[in-house]
């Protein structure tokens, strides 16, 4: 099982699990708590909210991934990035910086800002994206999806989902995410269901694996909870994810789902 070191840090079976906080400068990103336009708000954010509670890494969001919204160019990210540059010259703590895009372009731009890792929530559609992580010696998560820039995450089936992630390319220091969540209309809850009920085949694939289920649909559908309501159900998935072998949990309730991680780390199985 390899191991991964993103700007310092540790992720993988050989590390606590890691928790990577959201910070969005998209201003139709529908979870408000986390959308910011001004970077010393944003930068207050991140200190007290994110990395005063726990957040190992931040996410940083340029768009909105919702499918209700177009997709914004790498020219229109390009537009977004210097907020978000601004941002992290702000903070006073030291996180890892991971930049949310699908655009080599972008990421390429904001590694060379001072972001230290990618997240690319369309698994590599952009063919350049392996080759610019690669030169800056950086960390990248890749997230199950088609071969398409605008089709974040749009595969339902978990064996599907299964070799979308061990297509090539991939990195020294890539790190994989299954994409719970309603990618598209043909995804069905019963679908994240048994993505994770088979988490652990993910394993398989050698790589650190990142889940993001805080507050998702599948597990409002099985308590009967709507989003407000859902920081329970979460927290308890959360533990059973890391027990499963996620490495790293990506969450906007950053103190609780920290908890909830090193109980599942410290109480589940030894991990491999």
């Amino acid at each position: 099982m390899q191991n991964v070191v993103a700007a310092g840090l540790g992720i993988g079976p050989e590390h606590p699990p890691r928790i990577m906080g959201v910070l969005n400068v998209s201003e139709e990103s529908p979870y408000d708590p986390s959308v910011y336009d001004d970077p010393a708000d944003a930068a207050e954010y991140v200190d007290e909210e994110l990395v005063g509670e726990g957040a190992d890494i931040v996410d940083v969001g340029l768009e909105s991934a919702n499918k209700r919204f177009d997709v914004l160019s790498a020219e229109e990210e390009l537009d977004r990035l210097g907020t978000a540059l601004e941002t992290i010259e702000l903070v006073e703590g030291n996180p890892v910086f991971s930049i949310e895009t699908r655009y080599a372009e972008v990421a390429d731009e904001a590694l060379s800002g001072g972001f230290d890792m990618v997240n690319d929530i369309c698994g590599f559609a952009d063919p350049e994206m392996a080759t610019v992580c690669e030169r800056h010696d950086a960390a990248v998560v890749k997230m199950a999806s088609p071969p398409d820039l605008t089709r974040p995450g749009a595969i339902e089936r978990v064996d599907d989902i299964y070799d979308a992630l061990a297509s090539e390319p991939l990195t020294d220091k890539t790190i994989l995410d299954p994409a719970f969540g309603g990618w598209s209309e043909a995804k069905t809850l019963a679908d994240d269901r048994e993505t994770f009920h088979r988490l652990g085949e993910f394993r398989e694939l050698g790589r650190p694996i990142l889940v993001s289920i805080n507050r998702k649909n599948f597990i409002g559908d099985v308590v009967g909870r709507d989003t407000e309501e859902r920081l329970p159900a979460s927290l308890a998935a959360t533990a059973l994810a890391v027990e499963r072998g996620a490495d790293v949990i990506r969450t906007h309730d950053v103190a609780e789902t920290r908890d909830a991680a090193l109980i599942g780390h410290a109480f589940g199985r030894e991990r491999q």
